[in-house]
């Protein structure tokens, strides 16, 4: 490695003389020229970049959650078209895109498409006569040393430019200790992106954010598409190359989808070897076009369609394979190829490519989240059938987690009551969250290859406002240190110990005795209360809890070296927060519930005082998006005072409110108020 970094270190001592030798030859009318084109450049393509906002939805532990995410894009069509990353719009269900001037706009997704990791938006206001837009480089012909600008809004930071060269233009994201099959990158399981081009590696630092970004060359064209880089910048970033991004950008708006033909095999390149032409088959996928037209891993194809073929590079494969995937789908390719030293031929017919992912869904009546099984998935897992629902989440304490036996993550279920389920669609079919509370199903389940009936009981019914009850225990509103027989002597305190008070709380029933902050509580109703080490007053708040409310409880307290008997009447304690009124608010994605005492107390809110306490938001549902926070306490909605939750539900009732009316929260958050809005755009699905 030592002499690898040498020689590295000696690249660039040289490049950097170089251009020191360029920069001492420039005259001043020159140097303006270089400056006036890399802003030229510049000003060709950052005026159509825009920041991206996805509220997306995931599969959390058994249920969907919503959140917002962000990335960034480039208009490339007059009609509104931008350009990003299928990891940027992965999931997402609303989408909106930040101009240069400052306009945010709605968006709707065109397509996307995994295995190249691009994806198209549209924007849906598109003024008259059109968006000016940037163009695609027609052809990758960057060579390592070229200047290029990185552009997006890292970190959801709008429109920021970053400058560096190109380190290879062809790059497999490949160490020299990996075999070459390793190239491919995961969006996710399951999800291989990168099968068929290499990247352009360069060092224009990209952050998080950054994603969909385009990479910009001196002639004002996007060459690339950003994709990967360090988390915390740095100067190692790739992209995608403009010519197979163009191409994949045009199907997605032309089809919605990029079609694809699909021989199912997979080729290495001839290297180490020791062969001089043709390509090797390293793997075929079982029924696909390839298995059925006889061919074999260890295969050498030398022809197809009777022209030569030679793979002899690793970097060679993405193209191959991707000239293989353009051919119209259901067309016949000749294949020529080697076994045993014989040439043989084969003849495949290609079919359409099959997804590597289905679609996600949830059930929220059991409590899973389940993804469609697919051929990818189904091999992955070694699964003898691609058809069924697999188990992604399971949410504790639900149906299916309490089923018999409960569900697992990884499960594939085959059948719901005897009939077969393998899409989105069969559930639906079957009203589950209508029906949620239906008597028991019988599901079949398919779990490391044994075969499985798993019980759902019948869910109970309902009660919204089911809160504990308890019986109402004895308080006297002090908080309490335990101190020992050790800590008293030191502090000129009881010989025995006791309780020192630390807190009483304005117009208890100790406030009221006359009880105060560094008194040492020594006995209650007549009884020394044992102190059995210095943290924790569980046996005092005990004692005291079994009092009896409204009669007066003796107590002697020690106090400037005397003891003092006074008599505290026990109230009923002020109810905890899980027993307070609550509400949740299914169109906001948000709970809320009545505020309590101690709540006042914490953050010093009056008395009087009105409102609700958020107890949890959707960050990316529309509570999230007006910028509600759990633990906010909302004051007023639309200017109107909110007494209690029952009160909330009114004023946030979607159905009495006017189409397009903002909504307003005041709401109270550490100490200060926040006026915040709820975008009339975000509520439409817009």
């Amino acid at each position: 490695m030592t002499g690898v970094r040498s020689v590295m270190a000696l690249l660039i001592l040289g490049l950097a003389a170089s251009l020191a030798r360029a920069d001492a030859g420039l005259t001043i009318e020159q140097a303006g020229s270089a400056q006036a084109r890399m802003q030229a450049a510049r000003d060709a393509v950052l005026p159509y970049v825009v920041s991206i906002f996805v509220v997306r939805e995931d599969a959390v532990q058994g249920r969907a959650e919503l959140r917002v995410s962000s990335g960034s894009g480039t208009i490339i069509t007059r009609d509104g078209h931008v350009a990003t990353n299928a990891h940027v719009t992965e999931n997402g269900k609303r989408f909106r895109v930040v101009l240069a001037d400052k306009r945010e706009l709605s968006a709707i997704l065109v397509g996307e498409d995994a295995l190249s990791d691009i994806a198209v938006l549209k924007i849906r206001d598109v003024p008259e006569g059109g968006f000016p837009f940037a163009h695609f480089a027609t052809e990758n012909d960057l060579q390592a040393g070229d200047v290029v600008m990185a552009m997006g809004a890292p970190w959801g930071m709008a429109h920021s430019v970053s400058q560096g060269v190109v380190n290879n233009p062809e790059r497999l994201l490949l160490s020299l200790f990996q075999d070459e099959a390793d190239y491919e990158q995961q969006l996710g399981q399951n999800q291989p992106t990168a099968r068929f081009y290499a990247w352009i590696q360069h060092d224009a630092s990209i952050s998080p954010g950054n994603s969909g970004g385009p990479l910009v060359d001196l002639r004002g064209q996007i060459v690339g598409i950003n994709t990967r880089g360090n988390a915390m910048g740095g100067d190692m970033a790739f992209a995608i190359p403009a010519p197979v991004a163009s191409k994949i950008v045009g199907d997605l708006i032309a089809y919605g989808a990029v079609p694809r033909s699909f021989f199912g095999f997979g080729v290495r390149s001839l290297k180490r070897s020791g062969f001089d032409r043709g390509v090797l088959v390293s793997s075929v996928i079982r029924n696909a076009p390839a298995a059925e037209a006889g061919l074999e891993a260890g295969d050498r194809i030398v022809a197809i369609d009777g022209q030569p073929v030679t793979v002899a590079e690793p970097e060679q494969v993405p193209p191959f394979l991707r000239a293989l995937t353009e051919r119209k789908i259901g067309a016949t390719m000749a294949v020529t190829y080697l076994r045993d030293g014989k040439e043989r031929q084969a003849s495949l017919v290609s079919t359409e490519y099959p997804p590597d992912l289905g679609h996600d869904l949830e059930v929220k009546a059991w409590g899973v989240t389940f993804t469609e099984l697919t051929p990818n998935i189904a091999r992955s897992r070694y699964l003898g059938r691609d058809a069924g629902l697999l188990v992604t989440g399971v949410l504790p304490g639900k149906r299916a987690a309490t089923a018999h036996p409960p569900w697992l993550v990884g499960d594939v279920v085959h059948a719901i009551d005897g009939k077969p389920v393998a899409t989105r669609i069969d559930m639906q079919a079957l009203d589950l969250d209508n029906g949620g509370a239906l008597p028991r199903r019988v599901v079949a389940i398919e779990r490391n290859g044994a075969q499985l009936l798993s019980v759902l009981d019948a869910k109970p019914a309902r009660d919204a406002d089911k809160k504990l009850r308890e019986l109402p225990k004895a308080w006297i509103g002090i908080e309490t240190q335990p101190i020992t027989a050790t800590t008293a002597a030191l502090i000129d305190g009881p010989s025995g110990g006791g309780y020192r008070i630390t807190r009483v709380y304005e117009d208890s029933p100790a406030d009221k005795a006359g009880i105060q902050v560094g008194d040492v509580l020594t006995s209650l109703a007549g009884a020394a209360v044992p102190v059995s080490g210095d943290i924790g007053d569980e046996p005092l708040q005990s004692r005291i809890r079994d009092a009896l409310l409204d009669e007066p409880l003796q107590i002697e307290v020690w106090r400037g070296g005397k003891t003092r008997a006074l008599a505290v009447v026990p109230m009923a304690a002020p109810a905890p927060a899980s027993s307070l009124k609550s509400r949740t608010i299914d169109w906001l994605d948000l709970g809320v519930r009545n505020i309590g005492f101690y709540d006042r107390v914490s953050r010093g809110i009056a008395a009087d005082s009105k409102g609700v306490i958020v107890e949890n938001v959707a960050p990316g549902g529309l509570g999230g998006l007006a910028h509600l926070a759990a633990g906010d306490v909302v004051l007023r909605v639309n200017g109107e005072v909110v007494a209690d939750v029952d009160r909330f539900e009114q004023l946030t009732d979607r159905k009495a409110r006017a189409a397009g009316q903002p909504l307003s929260f005041l709401v109270l958050r550490g100490s200060r108020t926040r006026l915040l809005y709820l975008d009339a755009e975000w509520e439409q699905g817009r």
